[in-house]
């Protein structure tokens, strides 16, 4: 017998559903990838893209292009089957313990009296108004915890959510799952056999961000990194590769800065401590 399926969806509850139909309720864009369904296997509600049946969907994979459903599936419907009245529905799927239908909302905690869409929080992500180390919750009092922590917010869960969404996403990069350590010291970097000087704003176990004055290097470039002013003997702290450039401007200067994220491939023992030593640095 084929697998059955129960989710929620905007004000309804659906099921049972086969999993053709769930594929082509993604596709007409009636099913979302964050709806809740019931994972018979763990007995509890997960979003959609977490169930293991659909953990790989894509919502641009139409492999049934003239299916009469495409496009016209009743998602207010208790059933996609025929028969669903000679249906035997599990014991533990019961109307009361369906998932709340309320919509979620998301909440800024330095702004809790401001309720936001989730598109609403990848506009400010966008925006830089939001950073992976802000504090996010589902309700105005918590619980409280950082935007990379969220699985919504995580690479996959994004990358999923702009294959199922109508809408144009803006781009969100969310690349750092540690909290950034304030430097403000010049570094050594050498990129292309060429060594320069750079300042480090801030840095982080995963990566640093370095600022120069005119391009140094380019996206997916590898980079030597001393911690250090000038190069005083033939070892390095740390490599990485470059996954963002963008323009910036000093808080009271003119002058615009190329600022490079860099993610970290390799630490040194003299890395770490350095990383570590600027943890403390900021605790104190």
């Amino acid at each position: 017998m084929a697998a059955q399926y129960y989710l929620t969806t905007g004000n309804q509850k659906i099921g049972p559903l086969s999993e053709k139909a769930i594929h082509d309720g993604i596709r007409a864009g009636k099913i979302s990838l964050f709806d809740m369904i019931f994972n018979h296997q763990s007995n509890e509600w997960v979003m959609l893209m977490q169930h293991p049946d659909f953990s790989d969907l894509d919502a641009g994979d139409d492999d049934d292009a003239n299916s009469k459903n495409q496009g016209h599936l009743a998602v207010g419907l208790i059933s996609d089957r025929m028969d669903d009245e000679h249906t035997l529905v599990p014991a533990n799927i019961l109307a009361e313990n369906f998932p709340s239908l309320e919509p979620v909302y998301w909440y800024e905690k330095d702004n809790n009296n401001k309720r936001l869409k989730y598109l609403d929080v990848l506009s400010l992500i966008h925006a830089h108004k939001l950073s992976e180390q802000s504090m996010l919750a589902k309700q105005p009092s918590g619980p409280w915890q950082r935007l990379i922590d969220w699985d919504e917010f995580s690479p996959a869960s994004l990358e999923k959510y702009k294959q199922a969404s109508t809408v144009n996403l803006p781009d969100v990069n969310i690349r750092r799952k540690f909290p950034r350590y304030t430097v403000g010291s010049v570094f050594v970097a050498i990129a292309h056999n060429k060594g320069f000087q750079v300042f480090c704003p801030d840095i982080s176990k995963s990566g640093l961000a370095f600022l120069v004055r005119e391009q140094k290097c380019s996206l997916n470039d590898q980079v030597i990194l001393k911690f250090a002013n000038k190069v005083t003997e033939n070892k390095f702290d740390a490599k990485g590769i470059v996954v963002s450039v963008r323009k910036v401007r000093l808080p009271g200067s003119d002058q615009v800065y190329l600022r490079y994220g860099v993610k970290f491939t390799h630490l040194s023992e003299s890395g770490k401590a350095f990383i570590k030593a600027s943890q403390q640095n900021d605790a104190a």
